[in-house]
């Protein structure tokens, strides 16, 4: 019988987070790993806490701006561990690590619909039920969800629907120290074609309007209530604001994007010249969707309407 290989064997030092993010910023973490299973993914969770490190999981990578000082603790990828799903009639258990457009597409070979709006969403489960992903029609994958598997500590639990509180692109899943590992998810009939059809909708609307074929993090700022960050931004005139190598999409102003020379100190400097110049002009303020990941203090972007 093969030795199972320690916990040190199992992780990458100083690994570039910027090779795992859509945003391609960003330093290194401290520590990375690739868990092949959960029992792996167990134990680098326990060494990580006997270690006083904390543990980063990183889903698909687009909702995170990493610092450019890297990240301090173990960031884990569940690609490996929980990269499975199975259907079982109208209901599939997937794992944390599915990317949601595999998961539209499985669904929709199997003639269950519920998932078309996810098509374009380019992140994984894990982190779409703590952001409830979702799009602008108010479609969100906390609608489908009947129950979550997480890790707590070195326990396993099974969180029921009304154990979980989904929010607009949050839930109550979100920084609450649980590692999401699966969750089954409720769908419904409808024939292939018809959610086909409406993916390549979706797909073609989405391709016309965002800027998907460079870096970026898809959308930076919540929408705030009643509105949309892209039309706020767009009439504030921040269409093409920049700086350093950051700058404001000139397809979407929800987005900002650069040409892979930008750093993380542009991007935040960016995001805060956003922000004060719509409450300049609409005395509103914008809310940072993307998640920062650093071992510092948050920026500023993040701490919230200025008083005064």
């Amino acid at each position: 019988m093969t030795a199972e290989p320690s916990v040190e064997a199992l992780l990458t030092a100083d690994e570039p987070l910027s090779r795992h993010t859509y945003l391609r910023v960003g330093g290194p973490a401290q520590y990375f790993a690739t868990p092949s299973d959960r029992r792996q993914l167990g134990r680098i969770a326990a060494w990580a806490h006997a270690s006083g490190l904390p543990l980063h999981v990183l889903g698909g990578g687009s909702n995170v701006l990493v610092a450019d000082e890297g990240v301090t603790g173990v960031v884990v990828s569940l690609r490996d561990a929980c990269g499975a799903y199975e259907f079982d009639g109208k209901r599939v258990i997937v794992g944390a690590g599915v990317m949601l457009p595999a998961l539209a597409r499985a669904a929709a070979e199997r003639g269950l619909g519920g998932l078309e709006f996810a098509v374009g969403i380019p992140g994984a489960v894990g982190g779409a039920l703590q952001s409830n992903a979702g799009i602008g029609d108010g479609r969100a994958i906390g609608a489908l969800v009947r129950n979550v598997e997480v890790l707590d500590g070195d326990a396993l639990r099974v969180l029921e629907r009304d154990e979980v509180v989904f929010e607009y692109r949050t839930s109550s899943l979100r920084h609450s120290g649980l590692i999401v590992l699966s969750a089954t998810l409720e769908l419904n009939e409808r024939p292939a074609a018809e959610i086909e059809a409406e993916m390549r909708e979706l797909l073609a609307a989405r391709a016309a309007t965002q800027p998907t074929a460079g870096p970026n993090a898809g959308s930076i700022f919540r929408n705030p209530e009643g509105d949309y960050a892209g039309r706020v931004i767009e009439a504030a005139g921040l269409k093409g604001r920049a700086a350093g190598a950051a700058s404001v999409s000139e397809l979407h102003a929800n987005f900002i994007v650069h040409d892979g020379s930008a750093t993380a100190a542009d991007v935040v400097a960016l995001m805060s010249e956003v922000q004060q110049a719509v409450l300049e002009r609409f005395e509103l303020w914008l809310e940072p969707e993307v998640e920062w990941w650093g071992s510092a203090e948050r920026p500023a972007p993040w701490h919230g309407r200025p008083a005064g």
